[in-house]
């Protein structure tokens, strides 16, 4: 018998033999092979590890933002309450050694609630004197003016000074107006700042009294292996409220100070209450210290002249930006371990992200969250190494 070859079938016979899922030598040399690690730069491979990680906590910072923003009516309260009760908390602590530690709440919010008052007491006639002069001087003050863009070199008629009053009429009646989207908005504005401070007020009697027992109840929510780091976290974050607002204080303290002194030295009236406000300003950036010197500005312009109120503006924007650019984030390094180029960058961030309520919360919560941070890692990690996602990876392969 012979046995009859076909060219080919030999392999197709073979192949049909083999098992399934093998790659013969021909089809294993002509298949092009995966692409090679080293295609790859390292730096690329690192980079792309971070922007992936950046782009998770971008997205879930932005979440817990627009979730901050819905509840600001809830979150803002709270948040000055803790502000409130960090800076009332070690005279607390310091009656509480000797009474009991209710009798010693009561006695620190009830002194500071008085002596609130009588300072309020104390500087309402100055500024209600100062107000009526003001507006007086202020009708006298546009009176003038009018005579002059008409006497002067524009040389306007009277029907062109009362078309531009009209205007500017308008324009601050639209300014106002555009701060409230619907008739109700005032009596909702109105009904949401008088709950937040009720509400801002039951938290801070509350966290004054109870706020251990509140923080070891919260701790043990806590698994036991985490507990001692949460717990020192915690007290740093706490004690870095406690040091933004000693540097609040102090900054604020040099404000009033200067101003005040610029005050009585060009013999502006009211000296006393606008420096009291300047003081505590301090504790609304940017558009606090802001409305402070306008006011300043306005009073001096009215009632000494503009060449005073010149003067005064050129002081008051002077010391706001020493204040500002140097002593503010000086004394915030000292108070709250924070660079004052990082003090700044929260700033803007705050303000841009949130406006004015941004800016006030931006320094204390960027304090808080590094100093726990901190505490956290440096109880926690004791490597000196810089960690870089993939690395692990990378020297394995």
């Amino acid at each position: 018998m012979f046995e009859v070859v076909v060219p080919g079938s030999s392999t197709r016979a073979a192949a049909r033999t083999e098992p399934p899922g093998h790659v013969s030598e021909v089809d294993e040399a002509t298949r092009p092979g995966p692409p090679s690690r080293a295609a790859v730069p390292a730096f690329l491979q690192h980079g792309a590890a971070w922007a992936w990680r950046f782009i998770v906590v971008a997205v879930a910072l932005y979440i817990a933002l627009r979730a901050v923003v819905v509840l600001r009516v809830v979150v803002i309260p709270i948040f000055v309450a803790l502000l409130v009760a960090a800076l009332l908390n070690p005279v607390v602590e310091r009656l509480a050694r000797r009474m009991p530690r209710l009798l010693a709440t009561w006695i620190t919010l009830l002194t500071v609630a008085t002596s609130l008052g009588l300072l309020g007491w104390l500087l309402a006639a100055p500024i209600a004197a100062a107000a009526g002069d003001f507006t007086g001087e202020f009708d006298r003050v546009v009176a003038d003016v009018e005579s002059w863009l008409q006497t002067g070199p524009l040389s306007l008629s009277e029907t062109q000074v009362d078309d531009l009053s009209r205007r500017i009429g308008s324009a601050g009646d639209g300014f106002v107006s555009g701060l409230i989207d619907e008739p109700g908005s005032t009596a909702r504005l109105i009904s949401e700042v008088v709950g937040g401070f009720f509400l801002a007020l039951v938290v801070v009697f509350f966290c004054l009294k109870d706020g251990p027992e509140m923080w070891r109840w919260m701790l043990r929510r806590v698994k036991p292996v985490r507990r001692d780091d949460i717990d020192r976290a915690g007290r740093a974050a706490f004690g870095s409220l406690q040091g933004w607002l000693k540097g609040i204080a102090i900054t604020g303290l040099v404000d009033a100070v200067l101003i005040g002194i610029a005050l009585v030295v060009l013999g502006v009236p009211a000296a006393l209450p606008l420096a009291v406000l300047t003081f505590f300003a301090a504790f609304f950036p940017i558009v606090g210290a802001t409305l402070a010197g306008l006011l300043a500005v306005g009073i001096a312009a009215v009632s000494q002249g503009p060449t005073t109120a010149l003067i005064l503006a050129a002081v008051v924007l002077a010391i706001q930006q020493i204040e500002g650019d140097v002593l503010l984030p000086l004394v915030m390094r000292r108070q709250v371990q924070l660079h004052p180029v990082v003090i700044l960058i929260a700033l803007g961030v705050g303000a841009a992200l949130a406006g004015i309520v941004g800016a006030l919360v931006a320094v204390p919560v960027t304090a808080a969250v590094v100093a726990a941070i901190s505490v956290i890692r440096a109880n926690g990690d004791h490597s000196d190494e810089l960690y870089v996602p993939g690395a692990e990876g990378a020297a394995e392969s």
